[in-house]
C-alpha cells in the first residue's frame, strides 16, 4: 500500500497525484464564465486582458474524492487534491481558484503538499462586520475555513498541491449541502454573491486589490496564521492521516466548533 503520510520529509503529494487520475482541468474561460443571471463567476483585476488571450490555459487541475469518503460521526467526510499552476494571469493577477462560499454547516481544512498558495478568506462576523483574511502558505501549513465563508486561492511559488477534507456537520438547517453544490457548479460558484478581492504580483510578492466596491466594503484584509488549535486537532501525520484513519475527526470537529466563526448573513441593504 502507498504510504500517504504527509509529515515532514513525507511523499504525500507524489503518492496521491500517482493515484489521482485525469482530475477535472479548470480555465482561464471559468474565471470568466457568467451565471444564468449574467453575472460574472468571480472578480477579475483585468477581465478586459484576460478576455482578450487567444489561449485558454489551465490554471489548475480539480482531483475530487481523492481518497474514499470516511464515515465519521454521523456525516460523509470527503477528500480533493489541487494542483495549481505557477504563474499569473494576464493584468498581473495570481493564477488562482474561481473562489466560492462555503455552506452555514460545512467544515473545510486544507493542507499545503508542496508548492506556496495564498489563501483569501471573507465573511461577517456576529457583529455584521466585515472580515478579510489572507494566509500565506507553504509546505505542511494547515488553513480551516470559517462556517459559511467565502475562500480563494492563489499561487505564490507553484507548481502547487493542496489537499482538503470537508463535511457538513449536522444540527445547521441550510438550502443544500456542501457536497450537492462541489457537484454543481451553477451553485458552488455562481448562485451567492461574489467577493470583489483578488491578489496581484507585486515586487514584494504579492498585493491584494479588488473593485472599489470591494475594497470599501472588505477593507486591506488582515493576515493570518495556522493557528495552534488547528494544528493540535489534526496532529502531527497530517491531513491525509486524519481522512484515512478517522479516528480523530472528533477531535477535529470539537475544535472547529469552540474556535472557527460563524459567519452571519450579509447586512441588510449592503449584499450586492
Amino acid at each position: 500500500m502507498t504510504d500517504l503520510a504527509t509529515g515532514p520529509g513525507s511523499n504525500a503529494d507524489t503518492a496521491l497525484l500517482t493515484a489521482a487520475g485525469d482530475g477535472v482541468n479548470r480555465r482561464l474561460s471559468d474565471l470568466l464564465a457568467t451565471g444564468a443571471n449574467g453575472d460574472p463567476a468571480c472578480y477579475l483585476a483585468d477581465p478586459d486582458a484576460a478576455r482578450a488571450v487567444d489561449s485558454d490555459p489551465v490554471l489548475y487541475t480539480a482531483h475530487r474524492d481523492i481518497l474514499p469518503p470516511t464515515r465519521a460521526l454521523g456525516a460523509e467526510w470527503f477528500a480533493d487534491l489541487c494542483t495549481y499552476q505557477p504563474g499569473q494571469l494576464p493584468g498581473g493577477e495570481l493564477n488562482r481558484s474561481i473562489g466560492h462560499w462555503n455552506t452555514p454547516a460545512q467544515l473545510e481544512v486544507f493542507e499545503v503538499l508542496s508548492g506556496r498558495v495564498l489563501m483569501i478568506t471573507a465573511w461577517h462576523d456576529s457583529s455584521g462586520s466585515p472580515v478579510l483574511n489572507w494566509q500565506a502558505c507553504g509546505p505542511g501549513d494547515l488553513v480551516a475555513v470559517p462556517f459559511a465563508a467565502w475562500h480563494q486561492t492563489s499561487v505564490l511559488d507553484g507548481p502547487a498541491v493542496v489537499f482538503n477534507i470537508y463535511t457538513d456537520l449536522p444540527g445547521t438547517e441550510q438550502q443544500h449541502t456542501s457536497r450537492h453544490a462541489a457537484q454543481h457548479a451553477e451553485i458552488k460558484y455562481r448562485s451567492s454573491a461574489r467577493v470583489e478581492i483578488t491578489a496581484i504580483r507585486s515586487a514584494t510578492g504579492f498585493t491584494l486589490t479588488g473593485s472599489p466596491r470591494g475594497r470599501d466594503h472588505w477593507g486591506r484584509g488582515v493576515q493570518a496564521v495556522e493557528p495552534a488549535w488547528l494544528r493540535e486537532a489534526v496532529g502531527s501525520d497530517g491531513l491525509v492521516a486524519l481522512h484515512t484513519s478517522g479516528d480523530q475527526l472528533s477531535r477535529l470537529v470539537d475544535a472547529a466548533r469552540a474556535h472557527l466563526p460563524q459567519a452571519q448573513p450579509w447586512p441588510e441593504g449592503e449584499r450586492p
